[in-house]
């Protein structure tokens, strides 16, 4: 009797088939500092809100605890994130000290003086910060790669010394409407535009490029 079509044992999937792979989800440390990103994000929201109900002592707080998961979740703490840890650990002590609205309102200013420093330091001590970037991405860069990337750090640190001009004025004299839209906002619109500009000009230049070396 002749076995059926199909009947008899199958094949193992060669190895490395994709159906043999399991699926990777993200680990609970990922989703954990992905969170606490967010959080801070919406940080001039939320003190928005609680300094509406009289809990600026919150909101200080609760600074203090999205500043541990994000920065002291294991292998969260880096040497150029260790700057961050600091000023926010100092912002949210003293916002709990004091119960300053302006101290909290003030966060966000310390946030871009302490990239502005991390960005401008790489340029006096190279590899610039967004040179470090792409070869930690893999980017293999000639010399114009060198100076295409030292120009956008520069670009970088013109806008965090803007954005930080413009976070301090809405904090000292800026409503609490108009410091939670700004810095809650516009800030981040600001920096998506100014992204997404860079990868454009980036696609042109090495559109550009190619083309030259077609001849």
């Amino acid at each position: 009797m002749r076995p059926r079509p199909g009947a008899g044992p199958r094949a193992a999937p060669a190895r490395g088939d994709a159906r043999c792979r399991p699926v990777r989800r993200p680990s609970g440390r990922v989703l954990l500092r992905t969170a606490s990103a967010l959080l801070l994000a919406a940080y001039p929201f939320g003190v928005y809100l609680l300094i509406g109900r009289g809990r600026i002592r919150v909101a200080g707080l609760a600074l203090l605890i999205v500043l541990a998961i994000r920065y002291l979740t294991p292998g969260g703490v880096r040497l150029q994130a260790l700057g961050a840890l600091l000023v926010g650990t100092a912002f949210a002590a003293a916002i709990i000290a004091t119960d300053s609205e302006t101290l909290a309102r003030l966060y966000p200013v310390g946030v871009n003086a302490t990239l502005l420093t991390a960005f401008a330091m790489t340029l006096l001590r190279p590899p610039s910060m967004v040179e470090r970037i792409a070869r930690a991405t893999g980017a293999v860069l000639d010399a114009a790669g060198v100076r295409y990337t030292r120009m956008v750090t520069v670009v970088w640190c013109a806008f965090f010394a803007a954005n930080g001009g413009i976070a301090l004025a809405t904090a000292l004299a800026g409503s609490r409407e108009t410091w939670a839209l700004y810095n809650g906002l516009l800030a981040y619109l600001g920096a998506g535009a100014l992204l997404a500009g860079e990868r454009v000009l980036r696609a042109w230049l090495s559109h550009r490029a190619a083309r030259a070396a077609r001849g």
